[in-house]
């Protein structure tokens, strides 16, 4: 199992972790509030961090790639590389989209959300290495700057189709 699998796994699981162990951080009143929306803003908030670090990841894998090909051609290519960035302006979108949703049906939230963080840290992720890909290509004259962002721009499909789903999801 790759270092990767390790981390997303043991995030995953310490999620379910203070999911299952810390049902009096649900902050009850008297007319018993239910535990589900604690567990769907600690979703919510794990779905944003994954988003965030998708992008961060993809930014990171891409920017490597840009900044092997020299600073002559930085700014020329910097358009493809800055491609991962939008999974977690989408992350941002939909914390913000969903906040009243908690108290509404917050296990519909949290559902949303956990769909969504998940595939926008993978989008993001692959995104940075399809960019980077284009950029090394671009650089050894193979291709050139639109056919790697129409390359790059695939995994983000898969992105906005999250994005549209959490607003259609009921």
């Amino acid at each position: 199992m790759t270092k990767s699998r390790i981390v997303i796994v043991g995030l995953f699981l310490f999620l379910i972790m203070i999911c299952v162990s810390f049902p009096a951080l649900a902050q009850t009143e008297e007319g018993g509030k239910d535990v589900g929306i604690l567990v769907a803003k600690i979703i919510m908030g794990f779905s944003l961090s994954l988003g965030l670090a998708g992008s961060a990841i993809g930014l990171g894998i891409g920017f490597s790639a840009l900044l092997g090909g020299g600073q002559e051609n930085f700014f020329k290519n910097i358009a493809v590389a800055l491609m991962p960035s939008t999974q977690g302006i989408y992350s941002i979108v939909v914390l913000f989209a969903n906040m009243g949703g908690f108290e509404v049906d917050s296990y519909a939230t949290a559902g949303k959300a956990a769909a969504f963080g998940f595939t926008m840290f993978f989008s993001a992720w692959f995104q940075g290495v399809v960019c980077a890909a284009g950029i090394r290509s671009i650089l050894e004259g193979r291709n050139t700057l639109a056919n790697a962002m129409v390359a790059g721009a695939m995994p983000e499909t898969y992105a906005v189709f999250a994005l549209v789903m959490t607003f259609i999801m009921k």
